[in-house]
């Protein structure tokens, strides 16, 4: 009786340890990337003692860019800012304006207004990375019972000759309806520029 006991447990933890291995590899393999590349021909090489030349207000690139909800200067939207962009965004066509100011190497400050209103301020943590300032990679794990999601995803701002900033931003993203409907609403989306609209 103990014997058998004993050879369930055995069992029972190997199949948890193989669980886990093939969770850990999921998860290594799924994190977001962003493709190396060469600076373009017009790109200014961003380092610790040029950063400052990012700052000021840039509209944002909704033509060419993905839905705002997607992609937010590396930052997520709650509901309520969501509400305002949607309005503000979609049904009245304003446009976003994304007011950058360095703080150190390491840390940018990022204001959005939308029509001369400030709808959130926040930080954009990261380091200088191949002539990019290249934020933290953002992860989260939503375990639940309607919907379980997994999300890694990364940014970067780069700067053009004209005064333009570049945004790179790719995220992976996956999980389950009900456990049995599947999705993917993984996305990148590489040089993108933005018009700088204050004085240089």
């Amino acid at each position: 009786m103990f014997k058998a006991f004993f050879t369930k447990n055995k069992r029972d933890t190997s199949f948890l340890k193989h669980v886990a291995c093939w969770c850990m590899l999921l998860f290594i393999c799924s994190c977001a990337t962003l493709k190396k590349t060469t600076l373009a021909p017009n790109q200014i090489e961003l380092t610790a003692e040029n950063l400052y030349l990012i700052n000021g207000t840039y509209e944002n690139n909704t033509s060419e860019g993905p839905p705002y909800l997607d992609y937010f200067w590396g930052s997520y939207l709650r509901a309520k800012e969501f509400k305002i962009v949607s309005k503000k965004v979609n049904k009245e066509n304003k446009p976003y304006l994304v007011t950058l100011n360095v703080l150190t190497r390491k840390k940018i400050r990022a204001s959005v207004t939308i029509n001369d209103s400030l709808l959130k301020t926040y930080t954009i943590r990261g380091k200088i990375k191949n002539g990019y300032f290249e934020q933290h990679r953002k992860m989260y794990i939503l375990p639940a019972l309607l919907i379980n999601e997994y999300h890694s995803s990364k940014f970067r701002i780069g700067l053009l000759k004209d005064h333009k900033v570049l945004t790179d931003f790719k995220k992976i993203e996956f999980g389950t309806v009900y456990f049995f409907s599947p999705f993917n609403n993984s996305a990148a989306y590489y040089s993108l520029p933005h018009l700088r609209i204050t004085p240089e």
